[in-house]
């Protein structure tokens, strides 16, 4: 058959090359005697009859090379030829090898890892069971600083209830835990979720089994562990199931043991870390709490086929029944809304991904316009050889197919060598910030990503190559001989500058970038918190209800815990306070208006509240503004107070002093959260809990006696005069003199957490500016290449020019006028490029103007500095030339 001779054919061409090219020589030469015969038979002498015959086959070479291209599977053979001609070049130019290949390998090998990052937080689906027909949904109340809110639990019941368009709802709050008995007493993140959470998730347990529904509501004392629990703690205890362990409030059984990839990936206000090293069931039935009192972070799962549009408008009907129907919703103007939750997930670093994706492809871009000099310089140098290819026959297809060849086997090495610096880049990334975008540990070299490295390699190599290729293949073979050996090439040196003039525009855009990015890393770093971190040391405890059940018990512990602590060497002072700033533990806030508020508007605003004890304030050293600190004698005794921040005052009464107003706030009694009557006795500076960059929700502060927090984590603040390297050890010596079964946790200083407001500023701000750096120097390498070049062009112009009579220093202004010129044009087209893309970073920027004038013009002058920079060392060369030494290649 055909096809089976093709196939011969191809195999027998392409493996049995060397004696097919002898039979090939054998051939040629035969028919060229048979030829030549007739031709001295005709009465020609020897010399006219083979010129003759060599012209009636069109030249020897010509016709073995169309028998070549004849052959089946020609054109791979032609292409492994291709590539040992590449290699071999490659050897040859080892200098321009090298630095070649180290341009593509940074260009190619940040958008490698950077699209690994991309595309394991943004195109990645979540690591759940269809995690498409998964949403958060959030509970809306109009007026509030941050609209979406946790749920309460009747009001999760009510969804269970009413929805036809969600397969189930799931909750979770996240608290913690002790555990005790086995090893040390430690201090645990605990999920508190309803039994059907993990159903929803459509996540199973790598050991045993997850929550049943039946569970939930304190009617079975089980847990799950994560893996990394299991691991430490436990030592992987095969056989933990249904093993009994015991936290500082129950004997628990273990039913479970969660996969050691599952985390739990969340917005950040919903506060719900990843790292949750236990769950239990909710231990209440959540449906009989308040119906105002929202905390559970509600996830729903869609039904197959069901848009999130319908979803929502079937949301919005609930809505408005629960408002019908319960005066505690209609109060609150209750609203639903539900939110794809991978959408929701990963809203905050979409924008900073994106812009520095974008980044790094203009640095690729540089690195192709450096390559694309560097080929241009390499043709030039190569037009002897490539006229000599012509003159032999070679077709202009053919020279393109070659340079080709070569620019994409080129981009293809660098992207090899890309593809080790983008798995070097993406191990450092989690190491240095840590937490910083969800699922960054996850980005890997996965198949997706090494497909668009190879895509992106091929088509960098021909987008450097083609034009390099296409000015190479056009020779005029008249001219191209006449002029053999010199290698002057206006147009290309033309070229040459136009891609330095993109290089230096581009440079100029990610340059203005990385400026804006670190001039608003600066005001975030003078923005004042509201109070003073430094030495400052924090840690955690959490009361079990079982050995203290009641508000006395706790209070007396946190005031001997406050003096034992205040006792330790060193230590100034020390408080306690519900909530330290930027810490990942759930936020507490609730409704709050002042006294003679019509009905219609008393719970339409939101406030932070804290439960702090006397000494807080003066231990964080917030300011304070007007009236008073909290005093011992603000207790279950005496009138409830509180303290408000300058923000609620302000826009509580403008004008007017706070201090003996009243607040209808929430108020801890009896374990219950109600709302109560207090009286503001002092204002204080307003404290950034949330962000350093803006202004979240205002602040209440309640004396921790008259509102003790139940069974929940206490956060203390201990001002030291130094930082003793022994403090931990005695914190923990503290406590246990108390109660040995208590664990501490979070120890750590409070610029940690002060550093952690800005961590993702500071992350955007590192990248920006090391792709920034990296521009700056390709175009400056690009410009110093290009000036070169030129003056090596220039030799026998600037030779004559100083026999003339022409001066060093009129050399050095023609050739620094000549190579500058196009510098500043490609900084004025930058600077038209960055105005229009820089109002896209408005997101990421903080006190500073995207067209912010003073980091346009300091870029303008770093890169008119580095250009002078670069194009001063070839000047200089230019400008010291022999003019004899240069006359005399003329």
């Amino acid at each position: 058959m055909e096809w089976l001779h093709r196939i011969s054919s191809f195999i027998s061409n392409l493996f049995r090359q060397k004696p097919l090219d002898r039979e090939l020589d054998d051939d040629v030469d035969g028919y060229l005697a048979m030829l030549v015969e007739e031709k001295l038979a005709s009465g020609l002498n020897p010399p006219e009859a083979r010129r003759q015959a060599m012209l009636e086959m069109g030249g020897l070479t010509q016709v073995k090379e169309l028998t070549r291209d004849a052959r089946a599977g020609s054109l791979l053979i032609s292409f492994f030829q291709d590539l040992r001609y590449a290699l071999r070049m490659f050897r040859k130019k080892r200098s321009f090898t090298i630095f070649a290949l180290l341009s593509l390998c940074v260009g190619i090998g940040v958008n490698t890892a950077i699209f690994s990052v991309l595309h394991a937080v943004l195109l990645e689906p979540l690591p759940y069971k269809d995690p498409k027909q998964l949403a958060i949904v959030w509970s809306v109340f109009p007026g509030e600083g941050l609209s979406r809110s946790p749920a309460s639990g009747p009001e999760l019941d009510e969804l269970r209830k009413r929805s036809r368009l969600f397969q189930a709802f799931g909750g979770i709050w996240v608290g913690s835990g002790a555990l005790i008995g086995e090893g040390e007493p430690e201090q645990i993140k605990l999920g508190q979720v309803t039994g059907n959470f993990f159903t929803v998730l459509g996540t199973r347990a790598a050991l045993g089994r997850t929550f049943f529904p039946d569970e939930e509501g304190g009617r079975a004392p089980v847990i799950i562990l994560s893996d990394g629990l299991w691991r430490r703690r436990y030592a992987t205890d095969p056989h933990i199931i249904g093993k009994t362990i015991r936290t500082a409030g129950a004997t628990l059984t273990v039913v479970g043991v969660m996969p050691r990839d599952f985390e739990l990936i969340f917005p950040t206000e919903a506060n719900v870390p990843s790292d949750i090293q236990a769950w239990i069931p909710f231990p209440f039935p959540i449906e009989k709490n308040p119906r105002d009192l929202g905390f559970i972070r509600v996830i729903g799962r869609l039904r197959p086929n069901v848009p999130l549009p319908q979803a929502q408008s079937e949301l919005e009907s609930i809505a408005r029944d629960l408002r019908a129907g319960f005066h505690e919703y209609s109060d609150q103007q209750l609203s639903l809304r539900a939110v794809a939750m991978h959408a929701d997930a990963v809203k905050e670093v979409r924008t900073p991904l994106l812009a520095l994706f974008a980044g790094v492809m203009l640095v690729l871009l540089i690195a192709c316009a450096n390559v694309a000099n560097l080929l241009l310089a390499l043709s030039s140098d190569r037009t002897r050889e490539m006229t000599m290819r012509c003159a032999l026959g070679a077709t202009r297809s053919r020279m393109i197919r070659q340079l080709l060849t070569e620019s994409i086997l080129l981009a293809v090495l660098g992207g090899t060598a890309g593809v080790v610096l983008a798995a070097l880049l993406l191990k450092a990334l989690p190491l240095l910030w840590p937490g910083v975008v969800p699922r960054l540990d996850v980005a890997n070299l996965n198949a997706p990503t090494l497909f668009f490295t190879a895509a992106l390699s091929v088509v960098t190599g021909i987008i450097f190559g083609v034009t390099p290729a296409l000015g190479a293949s056009k020779i005029r073979l008249l001219e191209s001989l006449k002029d053999a050996g010199k290698n002057f090439a206006p147009g290309r040196q033309s070229l040459r500058r136009l891609l330095v003039l993109a290089e230096v525009s581009v440079a100029f855009v990610l340059l203005t970038g990385a400026g804006l990015m670190l001039r608003t890393l600066a005001h975030v770093l003078r923005v004042d918190p509201g109070f003073r971190s430094q030495n400052v040391v924090t840690f955690a405890i959490s009361l079990p209800g079982r050995r203290y059940p009641n508000d006395l018990k706790r209070i007396e512990f946190l005031k001997q815990l406050e003096k034992n602590l205040a006792t330790l060497p060193g230590v100034q002072s020390a408080g306690s306070i519900s909530h330290l700033p930027f810490d990942d533990f759930p936020n507490w806030y609730s409704y709050y208006f002042p006294e003679g508020t019509p009905k219609d508007q008393q719970n339409t605003v939101m406030a932070d509240h804290r439960s702090v004890s006397p000494s807080v304030f003066r231990t964080l050293e917030a300011p304070l503004i007007a009236g008073r600190f909290f005093a011992e004698t603000d207790d279950a005794h005496h009138p409830r107070v509180v303290i408000v921040d300058d923000l609620l005052a302000e826009k509580t009464w403008p004008g007017q002093s706070a201090v003996g107003k009243r607040l209808k706030v929430e108020t801890i009694q009896n374990g219950e959260f109600k709302q109560d009557w207090a009286e503001v006795v002092g204002v204080v500076k307003h404290i950034r809990y949330h962000s350093l960059m803006r202004q979240v929700r205002p602040q209440v502060y309640l004396p921790y006696m008259q509102s003790p927090r139940p069974q929940l984590q206490m956060s203390f603040v201990v001002r030291v005069a130094a930082r003793p390297e022994s403090l931990p050890d005695e914190i923990r010596h503290a406590v246990t003199k108390i109660d040995k079964d208590l664990p501490v946790s979070k120890i750590r200083t409070l610029d940690t957490l002060v550093a952690v407001g800005g961590i993702r500023t500071r992350f955007t701000t590192l990248l920006s500016g090391f792709l920034a750096l990296i521009a700056m120097f390709l175009a400056s390498i690009g410009i110093y290449g290009v000036t070169s070049y030129s003056v090596a062009q220039a030799t026998n112009e600037i030779g004559v020019r100083m026999a003339l009579g022409a001066q060093r220093g009129d050399i050095l202004r023609m050739v620094l006028s000549q190579s500058m010129l196009f510098v500043l044009i490609g900084g004025m087209v930058g600077a038209v490029c960055s105005a229009a893309l820089a109002p896209g970073l408005s997101g990421l920027l903080f006190q500073v103007k995207p067209l912010d004038g003073l980091t346009f013009s300091l870029v303008m002058t770093v890169l008119l500095g580095v250009g002078l920079l670069a194009c001063l060392l070839p000047a200089t060369r230019a400008s010291r030339m022999d003019p004899m030494a240069a006359l005399r290649y003329e």
